[in-house]
């Protein structure tokens, strides 16, 4: 099970990686199972059950499309042991996840970068899954 820090910025070493408001953190514990500061719905059970279904290993490659934060992929990467490539258009999004990824011991298998999820950028084959949760843009 994800653990469930009361105060991130402990547990990260830095501010707040997102907004980390306690009573935000209290409702997305309720709802998500989990207070990963994601900028997402996706459960925790939800995150598990991907990782399931990809058959997520060590040396196993996942990309994660509209990763915002990190969120399922940096949590897979962990609990699973694959190396992960997080992906989002937005420069801020990749920004916190490779500092989550940092903060996390990860970031020797996980990569962030900018990317589109149209024109993704990774040459083919080089993954073994691909994720995306909650991406609407």
């Amino acid at each position: 099970m994800l653990a469930q820090p009361a105060d991130h910025s402990e547990r990260f070493g830095e501010r707040y990686i997102l907004t980390g408001a306690p009573a935000q953190l209290a409702v997305e514990r309720e709802a998500l199972g989990a207070d990963y500061q994601g900028n997402g719905y996706t459960t925790l059970a939800q995150a598990d059950e991907l990782g399931r279904l990809c058959g997520l290993q060590p040396g196993r490659v996942l990309a994660d499309v509209g990763a915002g934060c990190g969120w399922p992929g940096l949590y897979l990467a962990g609990r699973h042991g694959c190396r992960t490539v997080s992906i989002d258009r937005v420069m801020e999004g990749v920004e916190v996840a490779a500092r989550r990824a940092r903060s996390e011991g990860l970031s020797e298998t996980s990569l962030a970068v900018v990317g589109d999820a149209e024109f993704l950028p990774l040459r083919p084959s080089s993954v073994d899954a691909v994720i995306h949760t909650d991406l609407t843009c």
